[in-house]
């Protein structure tokens, strides 16, 4: 296997600029997933390092030797795509071997290479059958065995579970984390799912307008999220982030103007200007039933997620309903009271990026995982 570097990639179609000055290391081994919103470069960026698009500027290095000069046969990376690209008038073995027959490799070397990457994938029963007979996993895991079966020193998986129906992106999800541990390889994977991202990645890179907002561990940024952007799309449901004014901070608490004279108080703060416009986040799973900041606000809307609930809340001071995580069902138009805990507060400046908050150390105390299982468990 090899690691994987980007250094200032740059890539435009036209006069549209899809990779601005990307930067990135994925170690040998490690399993990096890709997200954003459509149209941020994901499958640009993939797209560079196999050697399908050529930057305009910056180079791809793989295990340690650059490789901008080489066609992607030459590269040692294998991909896969949401579409399968599976040859539908061959058997399910026969696609397996396609690549390796062109290498014109022994017909006993291909065949201990099929029937390996068979058992790994469980399509050993599979093999005689056609893709048209084949469910949606099934191909999956063919396109992936097709992609083993070469040994390439890096996996590139191009949104590969989004043509799957939910209960099997879960299934798939599993057997990709399976394959990961088994193979030990150098994993780079595209999506527009963040909960896929947060099951899968040993990192997580954040990819907007072409630059990369964070990178880090799903646990990171999810308790300490660098951008206004990554609070907003790291975490389901979203976390909520209210515009607000800086009135006062000091080092035991900080004070925040909201719309229509209404304010909340917050974590300690320094190095900010009163007056200064800010963000205030709180995941909606942190809003509590009473404490500081408690205030009372109206049901607009209620989404169920089996026993948990997701409030849609009108409070006093806020452009849009804040969400709230509870067990209880109110009724819409019912009033309801919560709280907002200043250690649960997430701040961002103007220019988007995280505030220090106090000493610095985190104000999530509950990682995502948790959040999420508390919520699968009931859902």
């Amino acid at each position: 296997m090899a690691d994987v570097r980007l250094t200032g990639v740059r890539k435009a179609f036209g006069d549209t600029t899809v990779l601005d000055g990307v930067d990135l290391t994925v170690a040998d081994g490690e399993f990096v997933v890709v997200v954003g919103p459509s149209g941020c470069g994901k499958s640009t960026l993939l797209r560079v390092i196999a050697g399908l698009e050529a930057p305009g500027a910056g180079s791809v290095a793989i295990g340690g030797a650059v490789v901008d000069h080489l066609p992607p046969a030459e590269r040692g990376i294998a991909m896969v795509f949401q579409s399968y690209a599976l040859y539908p008038h061959m058997s399910v073995r026969a696609n397996l071997e396609f690549a390796l027959r062109m290498q014109r490799l022994p017909r006993a070397e291909i065949r201990a290479a099929v029937d390996a990457a068979a058992a790994t994938l469980d399509l050993t029963d599979l093999l005689d059958r056609r893709p048209a007979v084949l469910s949606g996993g099934q191909r999956q895991r063919v396109a992936i065995g097709r992609a083993i079966v070469r040994k390439p020193r890096v996996f590139l998986f191009d949104e590969p579970l989004s043509n799957l129906d939910a209960a099997l992106r879960v299934r798939m999800r599993y057997e990709f984390a399976a394959l990961h541990r088994a193979l030990g390889a150098t994993m780079l994977y595209v999506t527009h799912d963040q909960v896929e991202a947060m099951t899968l990645a040993d990192r997580i890179v954040v990819l907007n307008q072409g630059r990369i907002e964070q990178v880090g561990t799903p646990q990171q940024l999810y308790d300490r999220p660098a951008t206004r952007f990554v609070a907003g799309f790291i975490g389901t449901p979203r976390m909520n982030l209210i515009a607000a004014t800086l009135r006062e901070a000091g080092p035991d608490r900080s004070r925040f103007d909201l719309a229509g004279g209404a304010f909340l108080d917050g974590p300690p703060l320094a190095g900010i200007a009163p007056g200064a416009p800010v963000s205030i986040g709180i995941r909606p799973e942190h809003v509590a039933e009473s404490g500081a900041n408690a205030r009372e606000g109206r049901v607009r809307f209620v989404e169920s997620l089996g026993a948990i609930q997701v409030v849609h809340l009108d409070l006093p001071g806020l452009a849009e309903p804040l969400l709230v995580t509870t067990t209880d069902r109110p009724a819409p138009g019912a009033t309801m009271s919560v709280a907002l805990p200043p250690d649960r507060l997430h701040l961002f400046g103007g220019d988007g990026g995280a505030l220090t908050i106090g000493n610095g150390a985190p104000t999530q105390k509950e990682s995502w995982r948790q959040a999420d299982n508390r919520l699968r468990s009931v859902s």
